[in-house]
């Protein structure tokens, strides 16, 4: 792929295309490159077209890419046909319960006292960004890393020239601060926004600042907006820079290793002393 932003390319294209992403990254730093270079993702199909109706809707609510319908279940021979239909329009169909879900998550919900609450667009942040009309949806990146000659690819679900703001949606259990905030480090967020930032760096695409647009996927489904400061970035930039060298070297020896060591030996724990 030639290196720039790439502005038509599908997903499903943007992911057959090679390159170091920000996934192959985290595995091979959270886990190990035996990992990386291994593994599968396999998303349980309902949990998959939830996340990717909530991105449409968020992201370009215009377009109508999300449908619903109301047969009774996904196993139905209408549901089935409606389904592969809405796949080949790229589209996403959605039972009734999830799409009432998905519209919550982004645009809110009625509460008793007849105010919208929750939803994305309705979080002060959150819906600043996605109303932007300068708005640049899921457009890809492709750049060389200048250490590693490693080809980079990351594919930003929106960013703002206006705003210099680059976000990441997030469907989440828990979207506030104390509970996301533990997430970011647990997942290995903060090696996304790393990696993010170094192919818009290197692109020279400025950014202020890279932040994860969270909603809870139960009503009222709150959202919030969270981004890191300089020093969690530069820490998690210096780890993706580390990980870049381990790979170029691993593609050299052709080695990827668990990290694991040829065997471990085991103390009594404690609680069995």
């Amino acid at each position: 792929m030639k290196q720039g932003i790439h502005k038509d390319i599908t997903n499903a294209d943007y992911h057959a295309e090679t390159g170091v992403n920000a996934s192959f990254l985290k595995q091979w730093i959270t886990k190990s490159p035996f990992h990386a270079m291994h593994n599968q993702f396999n998303l349980a199909k309902h949990v998959a077209d939830v996340g990717t109706a909530v991105h449409s809707e968020a992201l370009e609510p215009e377009l109508g890419n999300v449908l619903v319908s109301d047969e009774k279940s996904r196993a139905t021979k209408a549901f089935k046909e409606l389904d592969a239909l809405a796949q080949a329009q790229g589209k996403v169909v959605l039972p009734r319960k999830d799409y009432d879900m998905v519209k919550g998550m982004v645009h809110g919900v009625e509460a008793d006292y007849g105010e919208i609450v929750g939803g994305l667009m309705n979080d002060q942040h959150c819906g600043k960004l996605l109303q932007q009309k300068d708005k640049q949806v899921e457009h890809s990146y492709f750049v060389e890393h200048p250490g590693t000659q490693i080809l980079l690819k990351c594919r930003p679900d929106i960013y703002s020239p206006n705003l210099r703001v680059m976000g990441d949606v997030k469907t989440a259990a828990q979207a506030d601060p104390k509970n996301f905030g533990k997430a970011i480090f647990r997942l290995g967020y903060h090696f996304q926004a790393a990696h993010y930032l170094l192919c818009a760096k290197l692109l020279e695409v400025e950014v202020q600042y890279f932040g994860f647009l969270a909603v809870e996927k139960e009503w009222p489904y709150p959202a919030h907006f969270h981004t890191l400061d300089q020093e969690a970035i530069e820490y998690a930039t210096g780890v993706v820079e580390t990980a870049l060298q381990e790979i170029a070297e691993a593609k050299e020896t052709g080695k990827y290793s668990t990290r694991w060591g040829s065997f471990t030996m085991h103390n009594l724990p404690d609680y069995l002393d």
